[in-house]
């Protein structure tokens, strides 16, 4: 358990330079967990405390149609095959240091290759061919490989993370993931840069996913989410749609400037205009609010508090982002804060659940 008390706004470069080297594990032995080359799944592995593993689903868009796809397939975001023996964990979710990152410094980290272009999520057992080329679109059978060969069932406490298109199946696909593992694990959701609007010119471009002639991935998203917009299964990729049905605990760590959400969620326009993109962030804070926090016939069950920590950085992901954190909302970085709400989750002690910054967008 971590408290307020504990979290000390304190930091040291000497201490936040503390970074591990990961292994890679190959899925080969899962023949199902390919890539959209057909290259095996991958991820990387950072030993902490065997019990409790931070799980981090790598971002990177997604691809919107076939020829999307092929072309995606030739490079890291749709192929394994260059990849490398080890990598450095280098930002800021993996830092070792308990006073930047008080719970999550002394996790196992995984950190999830991102290679099928369809947030780890599609189901077509058999290769399609395009252009002379076979497109496998395996993310379901991606995750259920890697949540095997982590042995995640022998955890106690387990984050699942990510952020961009990695935050986005931590908000659509939570639950799911969940279910996947007994429930003497204690599961929640950390998303970063994940929390998007339903803004119909971008939600569109997803239905590509989740179409049977597509990616078929479907049964990833909530039933409930896919029940209330139906013929429109895309809208629950959405977090601004699929939070209301989430019923395991998640924690969003949002800019309302995010880069990313600025560039496909207003036109060329409103990007430009110093009020319109105000006007935008209040919207998404909003949007996160109403989501995680709702009233009425969209509240969680009572066992589950969602939290957020909402800041005003021009950023997406941790881009540009180093240690020691220079973000805070009272006091807090967004990895202690996580920390705290984490503390409080699940138990009597009513732990803060939001944090959320004032003012226009700033450099982080």
């Amino acid at each position: 358990m971590v408290d307020a008390a504990s979290v000390q706004p304190v930091s040291t470069p000497a201490i936040d330079s503390m970074y591990d080297h990961a292994g890679a594990h190959s899925l080969a032995r899962y023949p199902l967990a390919r890539c959209l080359d057909g290259s095996p799944a991958q991820y990387y592995l950072s030993k902490g405390d065997p019990s409790r593993v931070f799980v981090f689903f790598e971002g990177g868009g997604f691809c919107e149609d076939l020829a999307a796809c092929q072309a995606r397939a030739g490079t890291r975001l749709g192929s394994t095959a260059d990849d490398p023996p080890v990598m450095r964990l280098d930002r800021p979710y993996f830092s070792r240091s308990p006073v930047s990152s008080p719970l999550l410094s002394a996790f196992t980290f995984a950190y999830v290759r991102y290679c099928d272009g369809g947030y780890y999520s599609g189901e077509r057992a058999s290769a399609v061919a395009h252009n002379g080329t076979s497109l496998h679109f395996k993310g379901r059978w991606i995750t259920e490989a890697l949540l095997r060969d982590l042995h995640l069932d022998a955890a106690s406490h387990v984050v699942m993370g990510g952020c961009s298109a990695g935050g986005i199946r931590i908000l659509a696909h939570l639950d799911y993931l969940r279910g996947l593992l007994p429930a003497t694990v204690s599961v929640v959701g950390f998303a970063d840069s994940g929390f998007y609007t339903d803004v119909p010119s971008f939600t569109s471009l997803k239905r590509f996913v989740v179409a049977p002639s597509g990616q078929n991935a479907t049964r990833l998203l909530s039933p409930q989410c896919v029940v209330a917009y139906p013929g429109e299964a895309e809208r629950c990729l959405i977090a601004q749609r699929a939070a209301h049905y989430l019923r395991t605990a998640a924690f969003v760590w949002q800019s309302r400037y995010d880069a990313d959400q600025r560039s496909c969620e207003m036109n060329a326009s409103c990007a430009a205009a110093p009020a319109c993109v105000d006007r935008y962030a209040q919207n998404l804070s909003h949007a996160i609010r109403n989501g995680l926090f709702p009233a009425g016939h969209h509240r969680p069950p009572p066992h589950v508090r969602h939290g957020a920590f909402i800041d005003t950085c021009n950023r997406h992901c941790d881009d540009g982002i180093a240690l020691p954190f220079k973000v805070d909302v009272d006091g807090a970085n967004p990895l202690q804060a996580f920390a705290i709400w984490y503390g409080g989750n699940g138990s009597s002690n009513k732990s803060r659940s939001l944090w959320e910054a004032d003012g226009a967008m700033v450099e982080c």
